[in-house]
């Protein structure tokens, strides 16, 4: 029991000490704004929940606060400010279609309020309620807590309704109409209807058992139902119309003459002119679940293999999915996929589809050379029943036009779009000699992947696409020359355009069109929005550019990209939301993409010693131009000396404007930048430029030569330097310290260390890791046995004897994507040869670490830190280590006052000296 006692006071005391350094850290700091620790992180607030009701003139949203209770408010206004109301404790605001009322729970009261009014009505003992919110919309269903009745309420008329023993219940898509669903408690019988709600009228669709899924289309005419039947182990498919007895068999089973072992799916869908019924059949698994295979102890890896032993065991049986579709006239079944088929795409009707088949059961990954992964992709079309093979090699991105006249795709072997007219089957080069880069600047070195298709014409007249910068009015039938819809703007100002509005991208366009863009200057890393209208030549017009985040459509360098647009359903007025790196997001509202009135005020970071970022170039070593982005903390004092903390994954500079929201790490992985600047560090974030088959030499480029234009800064303390990043960052760290002494300390997170055995990995036995290199982000560009020499050099672990600097590994055993055995390999490495290095493995996690981990983690990388460049004492898990006897028990957290720094490693004085 005495021992007992000891292990826990011992446990608390290391917590005790870990938020006391925090504190301390606070209090020794210069007078002004407190600075962020790990106490904060759950005191954050921010918005979300935006709505805008049908004519624009109301908008609300949510105030949330990250705390451990989760505290909401919402907060409704109008677009004039002469009316705002705050509802503490309510987590989201519904609008009726006419724009007159809101409709909110707060625990289990329905409150409907008058928009700017006073509260209009009060319902107690409500369990759950949905509101019609298409145009005009003026109804309000409910249930009460004690019944099962359903309460059709009008907000106008103040009428209310009751529809007694309702299951369930919502409104149709186009608002018009009120589906019910009835289960009897005790016969278990189930009914559906539809009440029509202008007239009131009630139309019954069917009665009976077994009812599995339901789709219906919007105005809920038309209905398609899943029922099981009374065996239980089948199903079948019904169909029920508007103004039409009872419901008609579509299919079951015994329609659809599958072999015993299908079964009809779950999945319905209606086509848009409701002529066809898509559905799905799936094979049922074996009933003896192969014994024999969990009795045995081996797996056979045979070269012969389609699929490698390791995915075959992770995905089991195959669970194979076939789709159909019925004509609802003819009832004729068509099958869309048999085995190792996908539907790639449709037309707006649902009568003509783009299927991939792939050759064999292999993994996709390896269709650059295993036979069993090729692609062949055929258009099948419902109408006429014909199946028409496309002369097509290799992995395409093959999309249907709307109205199903012509497949578009891209081909990488000419860099050109293609279009193939399906009435005639011609094939047709749409941008032959353009000699335009298709592809997207967030990755130029991936030629292979353009940036795609944004828009059609109506009636399938044209096609928009995207080059790497602008967009281009392309005609499908190759006739009428490309035209540069936006005039070349985007290449000439390096701003990049995308379809600003996300219902851009569910439609199709005419002549006489004006688009609103998305646009980010990739040298100023401005965001904002332009007009062009389709049919007139010249520049699209500015509506607006500035130092602000609105949305960065398809950056996946910034965590926080911001957020389409909300468009009010009857008005021209939108909810934007705005950011930047000392804003916090906020919600906007505009009429033209001009002018902005602000709709929120939360600015959490305006209680604390925030950061300021400045955008930096400087000329690297080849003579080209690098960016990074310099983060200072508000408190700067240009007369001190700062320690830098070197952080980069790919293009970093996008961030310039990013609003980031303290955490204890980034991605389970990485250093919290706010934090760590708002304690007194700099952090500097380079971009790096790769180059295909020696992508570590683009690191050492680009972050070297930060170093050395960061050093001359005066503030900066250029013996205080450190670096660090996570996964592809990871690796780029162990090749930084095994190739330059410039550092101080390095952290290295779920990494790579040895490209030669990572090649042929199979991490955590499932796919191979050879197309990473080949063709993703390893970017060697050959396999392994082509250029040995490639691997070799770009690999950390042959130069771990030139390693100076402090190494912090970290790693999870269970890592998906870096084997935890890639730290391993570097750290006994460095072991062996005296290094000062340490591995952190969890147990928990995988491609990084959450929960308890992550703090075990966020606090010893601080330390570790705080150590090499503050100058801190070092805490005894980096002195003295933490013997397994004593995990979880001491977590060596304290600072060693006897021993102050680590020592010498393993190695003798002598072998020390060489």
């Amino acid at each position: 029991m005495r021992i007992f006692l000891i292990m826990i006071l011992l446990l608390n005391a290391n917590v005790l000490f870990a938020q006391k350094q925090e504190i301390s850290r606070n209090a020794i700091s210069t007078p002004g704004k407190p600075l962020i620790d790990s106490t904060t992180y759950k005191k954050w607030t921010h918005v979300e929940s935006p709505h805008i009701t049908s004519n624009g003139k109301f908008a609300s949203y949510v105030i949330r606060n990250d705390s451990m209770t989760d505290d909401y408010t919402a907060v409704l206004a109008d677009d004039s400010d002469k009316w705002k109301v705050k509802l503490p404790g309510v987590t989201d605001v519904n609008f009726t279609g006419d724009s007159r009322m809101a409709v909110f729970m707060n625990r289990d009261t329905l409150s409907i309020l008058n928009l700017g009014g006073n509260y209009f009505d009060k319902i107690p003992h409500v369990s759950m309620f949905f509101v019609s919110d298409k145009l005009n919309g003026e109804w309000v269903a409910y249930k009460n807590i004690s019944s099962d009745n359903l309460i059709l309420y009008n907000v106008r008329s103040g009428k209310r309704h009751i529809y007694p023993d309702i299951s369930s219940s919502y409104f149709s898509e186009d608002g018009k109409a009120l589906v019910l669903q009835r289960e009897d408690s005790v016969s278990k019988n189930q009914s559906l209807s539809f009440l029509e709600l202008s007239t009131g009228k009630i139309f019954k669709a069917w009665t009976g058992q077994g009812l599995v899924s339901m789709q219906i289309n919007s105005s809920a005419t038309q209905a398609v139902l899943v029922l099981l039947d009374k065996d239980k182990h089948s199903k079948s498919i019904w169909f029920y119309e508007r103004e039409k007895p009872g419901c008609n068999l579509l299919v079951n089973n015994e329609i659809l003459r599958l072999a015993s072992s299908f079964v009809l799916d779950d999945y319905t869908k209606i086509s848009r002119s409701g002529k066809y019924v898509s559905f799905s059949a799936k094979r049922t698994k074996p009933a003896s679940d192969n014994l024999e295979s969990k009795n045995s102890t081996v797996n056979v890896w045979s070269y012969l293999d389609a699929k490698l032993q390791s995915l075959q065991s992770a995905e089991g049986e195959p669970m194979t999915i076939y789709r159909f579709v019925i004509n609802r006239k003819n009832h004729k079944i068509t099958q869309l996929c048999k085995d190792d088929e996908t539907v790639m795409s449709t037309n707006g009707d649902d009568d003509t589809y783009v299927v991939e088949h792939v050759t064999g059961d292999a993994d996709g990954f390896e269709g650059g050379w295993n036979h069993f992964a090729q692609r062949t992709y055929y258009i099948k079309s419902i109408k006429d029943s014909s199946n028409v093979l496309l002369n097509l090699k290799g992995f395409h991105m093959v999309l249907l036009s709307p109205d199903g006249k012509y497949a578009v795709y891209y081909d990488k072997e000419t860099s050109s779009y293609f279009s193939y007219e399906v009435a005639s089957g011609v094939y047709r080069n749409i941008t032959s000699g353009m000699n335009v880069p298709w592809y997207s600047y967030y990755r130029e070195d991936a030629s292979h992947a353009p940036r795609g298709v944004c828009g059609w014409g109506n009636n399938d007249a044209w096609v928009l696409i995207y080059d790497k910068f602008d967009i281009w009015k392309i005609d499908l039938l190759g006739k009428r020359k490309p035209v540069n819809l936006t005039n070349g703007y985007g290449l000439r100002n390096a701003v990049i355009f995308y379809l600003a509005l996300p219902e851009s991208y569910d439609r199709t366009f005419s002549d006489s069109d004006a688009l609103i863009l998305n646009a980010v200057n990739i040298q100023t890393k401005q965001n904002g929005f332009f007009q062009k209208k389709i049919d007139q030549g010249g520049d699209p017009s500015v509506l607006t550019m500035g130092n602000y985040i609105y949305q960065l459509i398809n950056n996946f360098y910034v965590k926080s990209g911001g957020a389409y647009p909300i468009k009010a359903k009857g008005a021209s007025t939108y909810i934007v939301s705005r950011m930047s790196a000392d804003e916090s997001p906020n919600y906007f509202l505009t009429n033209d993409f001009k002018q902005f009135k602000q709709l929120s005020y939360v600015r959490p970071e305006k209680k604390f010693n925030w950061f300021k970022t400045e955008l930096h170039t400087w000329k690297k070593s080849d003579g080209t131009i690098g960016q990074g982005i310099l983060y200072k903390p508000e408190n700067f004092d240009s007369s001190r000396k700062y320690p830098v903390i070197f952080h980069y994954y790919e293009k970093k500079t996008f961030s310039l404007n990013e609003y980031l929201t303290p955490q204890n790490l980034v991605s389970g992985c990485n250093i919290d930048i706010p934090t760590y600047v708002s304690n007194g560090y700099i952090v500097f974030t380079p971009d790096i430029d790769y180059v295909i088959g020696d992508p570590m030499q683009g690191t050492f480029d680009a972050v070297i030569s930060a170093a050395s234009y960061v050093s001359q800064l005066p503030f900066i303390e250029s013996k205080k330097m450190g670096i660090g990043g996570c996964s592809f960052g990871g690796l780029q760290t162990n090749y930084l310290v095994t190739h330059s002494n410039l550092f101080a300390a390095a952290y290295s997170a779920s990494s790579l260390s040895d490209l030669v055995s990572a090649y042929d990995d199979v991490p955590m036995r499932y796919g191979s890791s050879q197309n990473y290199f080949e063709e993703g982000q390893g970017r060697m560009g050959v396999p392994l046995w082509e250029a040995p020499e490639k691997y070799v050099k770009n690999s950390p672990i042959f130069n771990a004897d030139k390693v100076t600097t402090p190494l912090l590994l970290m790693h999870t055993t269970q890592d998906v994507a870096c084997s935890f055995s890639q730290a391993l390999e570097l750290y006994t490495a460095l072991r062996r040869l005296g290094k000062r290095v340490w591995l952190l493995e969890y147990t928990e996690g995988s491609h990084g670490v959450y929960g308890k981990s992550a703090d075990d983690y966020a606090l010893r990388l601080r330390q570790f830190f705080d150590h090499y460049l503050m100058r801190d004492a070092a805490p005894t898990w980096m002195t003295r280590g933490v013997p397994a006897r004593v995990k979880g028990i001491d977590n060596g957290f304290s600072l060693d006052s006897s021993i102050m720094t680590p020592g010498p490693g393993l190695l003798n004085a002598e072998e020390q000296k060489k």
